[in-house]
């Protein structure tokens, strides 16, 4: 197993909760990540510290989260999910109505659907796509519901982090897991976290020639936590993965002292809104002049790369997207690189709207898990040679940054 595997491994493993919210799983990744700086010879950026503070709002689920039927205990994480705003619900029986879109094009079916006791009964629509009818009928289906809690059938179960506390529950489910007049019983524990405290992690390397230019190479390293004790979102590829790229490309950087001055970001709070690069960017702006910042390397989502690499904001910085692509060509790294335009997609973002050159990496292929439970580090068989073209191209890519004018 190489470095970059245990990294993810150690990342995902059931001690730091999801890298999220619940149990302080984030601070502890923190930690690990400060640890790794360290014993790899980053200088601290700070003073005397690798951390950035900053606190946010959170929701969490630290307890219960439930669904039950008169059969079995729905599988959080694997049949169903929680709307990330949710709050605290502890349901009586309920009985299931599923509107589907037959339901809603019969009148006499509509009509009963209409005058439900919502004490007792709850709706479970499908995904589909409204024509003018069935819209008409469904909205003015949804004036009259008032039970807190809907339930969306999904082929795709995907969550997220909410920094907010809703007073109603969305649930989603697969198909096939609920059917018409089941019988459940939903079981909520919420906690609404105020001013949550966490940190980036960041750590640097002088420049040889020229110390007040500045590269950055960014990255997140929390996800999603645990929706309730049950259920787990390790995040391997998202982005334990991109954890041990920058890892991986500050250790040859410390072997190879560079021209320019380094600086390595492991962020917080990406999932909850980009909040941690939010903050940096807001602090970063009053200390060190932008215009000294050669350029951000960001990366998310580097497990896979088997179809090669996407540049977000590569249609932006063309310059620099077509040193990328020459490389790639020269080297035959990875298959191909792709670009994009702007996006607010990930922790490049606010550097940019700063004026601060930026490019979000990340690698494409067949991986398919993401804000879910099976992102996991048994289903993110890391493919050596994609990943190792990858540390090359981004390598090669930072060292001409140097000698190339802006």
């Amino acid at each position: 197993m190489n470095a970059s595997q245990q990294i993810i491994d150690t990342l995902c493993s059931d001690y730091y909760d999801g890298r999220g919210y619940f149990n302080t799983g984030d601070r502890r990744a923190a930690s690990f990540i400060s640890e790794q700086f360290k014993n790899i010879g980053l200088d601290p950026y700070y003073k005397n510290s690798y951390y950035h503070n900053f606190s946010l709002n959170v929701n969490t689920f630290p307890g219960i989260v439930s669904i039950t039927t008169s059969k079995k205990s729905l599988s959080p994480g694997h049949e169903f999910i929680i709307s990330p705003d949710a709050p605290s619900i502890q349901s009586k029986p309920l009985t299931v109505n599923h509107v589907t879109k037959e339901v809603l094009l019969d009148k006499t079916g509509y009509k009963k659907l209409l005058k439900l006791d919502w004490e007792t009964n709850l709706l479970m629509f499908d995904d589909i796509t409204h024509d003018k009818t069935t819209q008409k009928r469904y909205d003015k289906l949804l004036k009259k519901y008032t039970n807190p809690i809907t339930i969306r059938v999904m082929q795709k179960l995907t969550w997220s982090v909410s920094r907010i506390q809703n007073d109603k529950v969305t649930i989603s489910v697969l198909p096939d897991v609920l059917s018409d007049k089941d019988e459940i019983t939903v079981n909520i524990e919420a906690k609404l976290i105020n001013n949550y405290k966490t940190r980036n992690v960041v750590g640097k390397i002088v420049g040889t020639e020229q110390p007040d230019s500045i590269i950055f190479v960014t990255g997140h390293y929390d996800h999603l936590g645990r929706m309730g004790e049950a259920c787990i979102m390790p995040g391997a590829n998202d982005n334990a993965s991109g954890i041990a790229m920058i890892l991986d490309l500050a250790s040859y950087y410390v072997d190879n002292p560079p021209k320019y001055t380094m600086v390595f970001i492991a962020f917080a709070a990406e999932e909850a809104g980009l909040v941690g690069s939010y903050f940096f960017v807001q602090d970063l702006a009053k200390s060190t002049p932008l215009g000294s910042i050669r350029f951000v390397v960001n990366m998310d989502l580097m497990g896979s790369g088997q179809e090669g690499i996407m540049a977000v904001n590569g249609a932006v910085f063309t310059k620099e997207y077509e040193l990328l692509e020459s490389i790639n060509e020269a080297n035959k790294y990875l298959p191909q690189t792709k670009k994009r335009g702007k996006a607010a997609n990930s922790d490049h973002y606010f550097f940019t709207e700063a004026g601060v050159p930026s490019f979000f990496f990340y690698l494409m292929g067949p991986y398919s898990h993401y804000h879910d439970v099976d992102d996991t580090r048994e289903n993110l068989t890391l493919e050596l040679e994609p990943y190792n073209g990858s540390f090359r191209l981004i390598r090669d890519f930072v060292n001409a940054l140097m000698f190339q004018e802006k």
